[in-house]
């Protein structure tokens, strides 16, 4: 006698899988970040009382520091996706929710990280400001200053969206298609997040790579459709990786 699944039951468990890979993801990632925004905090208060004592400061020292969550959370893309997908499918769950709920952590986590960050600027932008230092930034895109409080938020969540999912597309590129292919999503994952952060202007990429696509500022929404249309990309990339992809033999779910 075979056992059958009610439509009901299936979307319970559908949503329930969406859920739980959404939650686990978030907080988990949010546990290990809590000691980052420790450090980078203790790193930003360093660099001004150095900078200030023994040279000058001549704009934002946060920005730098704060501004390296994207690549935190790249990292956090790479590792924690791959360490929960076993233990997903082991509990009876799809790869459709969890690649729902990786997206929708991604999402989640952009958005709060960007928050973190753009608090601590402007926590910066007050000091400053009654210092009477300077708080330009130095690849000026959306924001140009410190206190830019919501360019900077804005700016910083789809920045941070697009690593989370870049990271997740490249430990999933090289868990399925091994070493040459997997470089070549790597190749294409980094390609759309530069993309991205070209669009927006201002981050590590626009100061590296803007000189070559020197076409001046581009206007707020044609940066923010721009990087959009990268993270909607690197999603799609993330659901054509994982929507079939076939588990290692020594993983706990390969024979689920």
């Amino acid at each position: 006698m075979t056992a059958t699944v009610s439509p009901v039951t299936a979307r319970d468990q559908e949503q329930r899988g969406f859920s739980t890979s959404a939650f686990a993801t978030f907080v988990g990632t949010w546990q290990i970040g809590l000691y980052f925004w420790i450090a980078v905090v203790l790193i930003s208060a360093g660099l001004t009382v150095v900078l200030d004592t023994w040279s000058e400061l001549d704009g934002s020292v946060a920005e730098g520091v704060l501004g390296s969550a994207p690549i935190f959370l790249s990292v956090m893309g790479i590792v924690v996706p791959l360490g929960m997908l076993p233990l997903h499918l082991a509990g009876g769950a799809t790869r459709r929710s969890f690649v729902r709920g990786t997206v929708t952590a991604a999402v989640g986590l952009g958005v709060t990280f960007a928050l973190a960050g753009a608090v601590g600027m402007l926590i910066e932008y007050a000091v400053f400001n009654a210092l009477d230092w300077p708080t330009v930034v130095d690849n000026p895109g959306l924001y140009d200053s410190s206190g830019d409080f919501f360019a900077i938020w804005l700016s910083w969540s789809l920045s941070s969206i697009a690593y989370f999912l870049a990271g997740t597309a490249i430990g999933f590129g090289y868990y399925r298609w091994g070493g040459i292919l997997g470089t070549v999503q790597l190749v294409v994952a980094v390609g759309l997040v530069i993309g991205g952060e070209l669009a927006l202007g201002g981050g590590l990429p626009s100061g590296m790579f803007g000189e070559l696509f020197d076409s001046g500022p581009m206007p707020l929404l044609v940066g923010v459709l721009g990087c959009t249309a990268a993270i909607a990309a690197l999603t799609y990339l993330v659901h054509r990786t994982l929507r079939d992809i076939p588990l290692k033999s020594g993983s706990r779910a390969a024979g689920c």
